[in-house]
């Protein structure tokens, strides 16, 4: 199903400061439902890695307009460019790229997903240990203990000033 999504037709483009599908993914969105999407986007990163060189391609290009041509159309759209190099690196780094659908919706796509959904197999990978589930209460219950383990810690350090006793030589000194 990935494949449907492949096609050079497909891409995105900027409205504004949000990206938003073209007309030809926005169809694609249409049939498959924004949620199927999602999840073969999440599935297959290498897709949207297109998508978003395409638009990095613009923006290299729109800057080249302004600054050496002075185009005062490029210079207008050159903030938007700017906002989506940002989450253009943002994604590089493993963050989530937001890509706008009518109606206020919203597709997340992540290059590391916080949840992995092994393909075929019906089990949940922990990204932090990468321990396989295949049951979501045991994966979620999983990733509860695994906040817990972290959260004592710094309980311990906070009850140990609270029940320290005040140094007497501070209030002593002249």
């Amino acid at each position: 199903m990935a494949s449907a999504f492949e096609e050079d037709s497909l891409g995105l483009k900027l409205k504004g400061y949000a990206i938003v599908p073209n007309e030809f993914l926005e169809t694609k969105i249409g049939i498959y439902t924004p949620e199927i999407v999602e999840s073969i986007l999440t599935e297959h990163p290498g897709i949207m890695d297109k998508w978003l060189n395409r638009l990095y391609t613009e923006y290299i290009s729109k800057k080249k307009q302004c600054d050496f041509e002075n185009d005062p159309v490029a210079c207008f759209t050159l903030s938007a460019y700017e906002q989506y190099d940002k989450n253009f690196r943002s994604w590089d780094d493993g963050g989530l790229i937001a890509i706008t659908l009518p109606r206020g919706r919203v597709i997340r796509v992540s290059k590391k997903p916080l949840i992995t959904i092994a393909a075929g197999a019906g089990s949940m990978i922990c990204s932090k240990c990468m321990s396989s589930f295949t049951d979501f209460a045991k994966f979620e219950k999983h990733c509860r203990e695994e906040e817990e383990n972290k959260v004592p810690a710094k309980k311990k350090i906070v009850k140990s000033y609270e029940n320290a006793a005040p140094n007497p030589i501070w209030w002593l000194a002249p």
